[in-house]
């Protein structure tokens, strides 16, 4: 009897084994796998150069008072032969581009000319600004394979989003977070400003963006899935009825959790229904043990990366960027990892809000899903109080702060002029209101930066000296 008790137990043990063996092979498969087909793509050195795009339309530039354009930003010509460009779908067109570190002279031809779509994207500023967004597709050929090419010296991808900054009438606030972002967290989406054009007409100042999405130079997420469903996975969380794709998770279900989650990778065409259903069960499982009775209990660092989920809390708290962990939230998690947090869009940071001025003297995050049942917990609120004491000693210190917005200034300088001579009616147009429902508005790009330095100083200086008052909702 008990022979066979040490057989039986050697033959599951045996079976484990073989089991770790065959997951390993195939870890290390795909593994190598991705490696080659990253060289593959180190190796498309050459240019998909494939004639010309059309030249910048003169006319409408002299109609501007734009008499001369030689930038020291990177240019973008997008040529789609006057299609008409709709959000629903891409439309088919060519991108040239001029970057060079001598200065990008439109009279002369681009360096590069690659294919693409081109498709306009947003929510607000897709419905309540005239300056367009855009998300950018580059192809080896038409209708032929993705290209990952490095725009503007950024990581090889083949998709990239085009920000125009409209609200912001510093330009600045995208690109102050993102690369704050890249100081201190594991990843953040890298930008470059261009100057774009489109059909030949001058658009403006744009900020060319890494969106939240995988790739050698992105999130570095797993190719593959195990035959469980299980997967690596990157999510979204938005307004109702705006996404597609979207998972029922148990906090939605149970009201803890608002707005809906949707699956952003795998993407529509590539996921499973076992993936989908092993996503939900994922994000359900969480949720349902953070919310529950014994949360005194949950070990949820086994479940969430709380140094990202912490640095997620205090970018989000000290731009006053009233959508973090409500709308245009990007979770994310690899093939048996942990829950992370990307951080995105702050066109309405720093009391740039369209609609009412925001509160300085309060916090925003402890209303946003997961995050309220976290700050519960009082090890949570330490680890955010240590981490904001040490970021603001230089990271975030107001000095640092002041310097990258004065760098971005000049790094402008040359293109404001242009940019504004298109777009200078946002000085004398009302977009934002203080808590009286008087309109407020600046009416000069100085003065635009002179608020932007003074909403930074007036919040960091509430957070000095109320971080600790997060104790005061801790429970356990």
């Amino acid at each position: 009897m008990k022979l066979r008790k040490v057989i039986t137990l050697k033959r599951i043990l045996l079976s484990i084994v073989m089991i770790g063996l065959l997951v390993g092979t195939t870890i290390c498969a795909a593994y190598i796998y991705d490696k080659e087909g990253f060289k593959e793509s180190q190796k498309e050195e050459k240019q998909y150069t494939d004639g010309t795009v059309c030249k910048p339309d003169i006319k409408h530039l002299d109609k501007y008072g734009i008499k001369s354009f030689t930038s020291e930003l990177p240019v973008l010509m997008i040529d789609t032969g006057n299609q008409q460009i709709v959000k629903s779908a891409g439309v088919w067109g060519k991108v040239g581009i001029l970057d060079r570190a001598s200065g990008n002279n439109i009279a002369e031809s681009p360096d590069t000319v690659l294919h693409c779509t081109i498709k306009l994207r947003g929510a607000s500023s897709y419905s309540q600004f005239d300056k367009s967004q855009y998300r950018l597709k580059l192809f080896k050929k038409k209708k032929g394979g993705t290209l990952n090419y490095p725009l503007c010296g950024m990581g090889k991808n083949s998709e990239w989003v085009l920000y125009g900054p409209f609200l912001d009438k510093t330009l600045i606030r995208n690109s102050l977070v993102y690369d704050t972002a890249r100081k201190i967290m594991e990843w953040a989406p890298d930008s470059r400003y261009i100057e774009l054009f489109v059909d030949g007409r001058y658009q403006g100042i744009y900020l060319a963006v890494e969106p939240v999405t995988n790739g050698e130079s992105r999130l570095r997420l797993s190719t593959f899935g195990l035959m469980s469903g299980q997967t690596a996975y990157i999510l979204k969380r938005d307004r109702v009825g705006t996404e597609t794709d979207v998972i029922k998770t148990w906090g939605q279900m149970h009201g803890k959790t608002i707005n809906e989650l949707s699956i952003e990778y795998p993407t529509s065409s590539n996921i499973t229904q076992k993936q989908k259903q092993w996503i939900t069960k994922d994000i359900s499982a969480f949720e349902e043990r953070l919310y529950s009775d014994d949360f005194a209990s949950f070990q949820y660092e086994d479940y969430i990366d709380v140094d990202n989920f912490v640095d997620y809390f205090i970018l989000n708290e000290i731009t006053l960027n009233n959508d973090g962990g409500v709308l245009s939230t990007y979770p994310y998690k690899e093939l048996g990892g942990k829950l992370k947090l990307a951080v995105w869009d702050f066109n309405n940071a720093f009391d740039n809000y369209q609609w009412f001025a925001m509160q300085y003297d309060q916090f925003y995050m402890i209303e946003a899903p997961w995050f309220d049942q976290l700050l519960k917990d009082r090890d949570f609120v330490e680890k955010i109080c240590q981490r904001y004491h040490s970021l603001r000693q230089n990271e975030l210190s107001t000095k640092t702060l002041y310097q990258m917005i004065d760098e971005r200034q000049e790094n402008l300088s040359g293109a404001l002029e242009r940019n504004y001579k298109i777009w200078e009616y946002v000085f004398s147009t009302k977009l934002s209101r203080d808590d009286g429902n008087e309109k407020r508005n600046a009416k000069s790009y100085s003065e635009a930066i002179d608020f932007l330095k003074r909403t930074i100083e007036k919040r960091l200086n509430y957070i000095d000296e109320h971080i600790e008052d997060l104790y005061e909702d801790c429970e356990i």
